[in-house]
């Protein structure tokens, strides 16, 4: 991709407008907006504006090849409302995200599309609940597969 002016990167894939120092939304050619980066955000995470859908998180792991993982930090409101997302990268087959009782993993990509809970990730769920999140259940997003819901147990 070449750089353009005023902070946009141009490309056959659409354009990026600057959202952060390292945080973009792509516009692809069909006019929907993808998060994009400037560099991955790896273990440090990048603070989000909004919820990602399963579809911009496939996207992005389609893209990248690596695991990504959508992460909400508890706000101070009722039920943690006011709080902050954030995103994970990893490598093809893992994420390393922020564990405690303000956390919750709102999502996580399988680039291989395994669309099942590897021991792992049932092992993080129970994390969670352990250090006093109030989180049950998240939610995996397999490359080219559907969405499946999983709990410490298993999935659902």
């Amino acid at each position: 991709m070449s750089k353009g002016g005023s902070g946009l990167f141009t490309g056959t894939n659409g354009f990026k407008q600057a959202l952060g120092e390292d945080v973009y939304d792509r516009i692809m050619p069909n006019g929907e907006k993808n998060i994009d980066f400037k560099h991955l955000p790896g273990e440090k995470g990048y603070k989000i504006k909004r919820r990602l859908t399963d579809k911009q998180m496939e996207f992005l792991t389609s893209e990248y090849g690596v695991e990504f993982a959508q992460v909400y930090k508890l706000g101070y409101g009722k039920n943690g409302g006011g709080g902050q997302y954030y995103i994970f990268s990893g490598t093809v087959n893992s994420v390393i995200v922020p564990v405690g009782k303000d956390f919750m993993l709102i999502n996580h990509t399988h680039p291989c599309g395994t669309a099942r809970p590897s021991d792992v990730d049932l092992k993080l769920m129970a994390l969670y609940a352990a250090h006093g999140s109030p989180q049950r259940s998240s939610r995996i997003i397999p490359v080219g597969k559907t969405t499946i819901k999983f709990t410490s147990e298993g999935k659902r």
